[in-house]
């Protein structure tokens, strides 16, 4: 069985400490290996229903457990940072749209940089210290849903040396667009980085708010095409029949594992 364990870490946002879940392999405690590492975000939605916010989680211990016992993937650790009430603010270095302003009461975002500075030279750096991990660029993973995979977003291109496999599931740019793609096309792009984007074409509950079903895939068409045009080159691209919660992304994410950790 995959020991789950928990540690804290201070966040500048909230001002206090955030909880960090950390999956390790079945022979952690009794081999000498190093692993690599997969960071996501929402990480009180990855591995136990009883945490997630829906009631069901993305269940990757058992996905990897079963990839791995398949021989199709290396084993590896999974780091989830939890989110907090402060989640639409951390998980978007700008402030929201105007489409955002049509449906929240409050102005939100603004607080991605200092998320991902967190990320990046807070957990991973902790993460590598007290871990076996293989800690280099080829070996480090990034991934997350509808907010979660703006952010990743941001945090791969604004940090290229750091993270080459990408999960970008149900991207929801909607929250500033503009700002986003402005952010990428004006960034100079690690075209050996390798993304996986997919979106269902079923993500919004309310078909009649904005039209969001068409807008989330364009948000997810929008950045293949200008990560493209970009000239990376090591994309998977998917679009299903899914909507927007952890059910749909637990049936995904055996295909991103694959994608990004696969044993050649």
């Amino acid at each position: 069985m995959r020991n789950l364990e928990i540690k804290h870490l201070y966040i500048d946002t909230t001002k206090n400490e955030r909880v960090i879940r950390i999956l390790l392999p079945k022979d952690y405690k009794t081999s000498k290996k190093s692993y690599p590492v997969l960071y996501m975000h929402d990480g009180q939605n990855l591995f136990e229903d009883q945490t997630s916010y829906s009631g069901v989680s993305w269940g990757i211990s058992d996905t990897i457990t079963n990839q791995v016992e398949k021989g199709l993937i290396h084993d590896l650790i999974v780091v989830g940072i939890d989110n907090s009430d402060q989640r639409f603010f951390e998980y978007s270095p700008w402030k929201s749209s105007t489409l955002v302003k049509k449906i929240s009461t409050i102005e939100v975002g603004g607080l991605g940089e200092v998320y991902a500075d967190f990320v990046v030279n807070k957990v991973k750096p902790f993460i590598d210290h007290f871990y076996r991990t293989k800690p280099d660029y080829n070996h480090t993973m990034l991934a997350g849903s509808s907010m979660g995979a703006y952010i990743s977003t941001y945090i791969a291109v604004k940090h290229p040396n750091v993270f080459k496999h990408i999960g970008v599931f149900s991207l929801a740019s909607w929250f500033n667009e503009d700002a986003f793609l402005k952010f990428i096309r004006n960034s100079k792009i690690d075209i050996n980085q390798r993304y996986f984007i997919s979106i269902g074409r079923h993500e919004s509950s309310d078909e009649g708010t904005h039209n969001f079903n068409e807008i989330y895939l364009e948000n997810s068409r929008n950045l293949y095409a200008l990560l493209k045009e970009k000239n990376v080159m090591d994309m998977l691209y998917i679009e299903t029949d899914d909507i927007h919660n952890e059910s749909a992304w637990k049936k995904v994410f055996v295909d991103f594992i694959r994608f990004a950790n696969k044993k050649s």
